[in-house]
């Protein structure tokens, strides 16, 4: 019986790992459809402008899941014959570039929301000292999850990837890191966006900053908040089947948020910092 119950428990970890696989060749793929539709947009309105801090962080965020996703994750859980040694250092470098690339997603939307509020002095200050907190404590979190994976030998010849056998749940808790960081910008968000409504500002680039940015916010928040029900509820090999997709979708929403904003602006109307397109439009209304 106890053999039975091993079979059972290995069929399953074998039927989840193929689960995440498959979901992840998905996600990849929409990915680079994606970036394939916004590909002329970008040439436009991001590479033949001038070089920002702004520019060079959008470039960061938006081709870093190329390697962290694309290729590290798929590779690691496709190729055949891993160790896992190999298998432990391609989860160190996969995670960590996730948790970068997040930030770096993120860090572009608190700027965006730090512009709307005219860079505001308090805003200036609070926000940067949030922001590393936050995600100063996600790092921490990875650390530990990726510390607690346990790896074990391939089941069976020429199986493909890594086998993993057992795995900590500190994963959920950054999430809920990413959740209460994505509620805080939304309200940030919500009060001027209800102040523009207010005043009569129905200008485009109006609509396209506070339209898209809580559109944009209440997806990411919905998708933080759907990987917790799936770490709490379902069982542990399933944790990670939805953190590819959580991770393309931060930087596919926040190079649209970008292109948008200054589809609407105007390539000419930008500024040397990459910001004052948003203050240089509002206050000219």
């Amino acid at each position: 019986m106890e053999d039975g119950d091993q079979l059972v428990s290995l069929i399953s970890v074998l039927y989840a790992m193929k689960l995440v696989t498959n979901l992840d060749v998905m996600t990849c793929t929409i990915f680079i459809w994606d970036y394939i539709l916004t590909f002329r947009m970008e040439v436009e309105l991001v590479w033949k402008s001038k070089w920002t801090f702004m520019k060079g962080l959008y470039f960061f965020q938006r081709y870093l899941p190329f390697i962290d996703t694309v290729f590290l994750i798929l590779y690691s859980q496709t190729a055949a014959g891993l160790t896992k040694t190999t298998c432990r250092n391609l989860y160190y470098l996969c995670g960590t570039l996730t948790m970068v690339g997040l930030a770096a997603s993120e860090m572009i939307l608190t700027l965006r929301t730090w512009a709307v509020w005219n860079r505001s002095q308090h805003l200036s200050i609070t926000l940067p000292i949030l922001y590393v907190l936050a995600w100063g404590s996600g790092f921490v979190l990875i650390g530990m999850f990726l510390n607690s994976i346990v790896f074990s030998d391939a089941p069976y010849p020429r199986f493909q990837g890594c086998f993993v056998t057992y795995s900590n749940n500190d994963i959920i808790f950054i999430w809920v890191v990413i959740i209460i960081w994505d509620t805080l910008i939304l309200a940030l968000m919500l009060v001027p966006a209800i102040r523009s409504y207010r005043s009569g500002g129905n200008s485009a680039l109006a609509k396209s900053v506070y339209c898209d940015g809580i559109n944009y916010y209440l997806f990411l928040f919905t998708l933080s908040f759907i990987n917790i029900l799936v770490i709490k509820v379902l069982p542990p090999e399933y944790r990670t089947v939805m953190t590819s997709l959580a991770r393309m979708v931060h930087s596919m929403l926040t190079s649209r948020v970008i292109l948008h904003i200054r589809a609407q602006a105007g390539v000419d109307t930008v500024q040397s910092n990459g910001l004052r397109e948003l203050n240089t439009s509002y206050n000219s209304r």
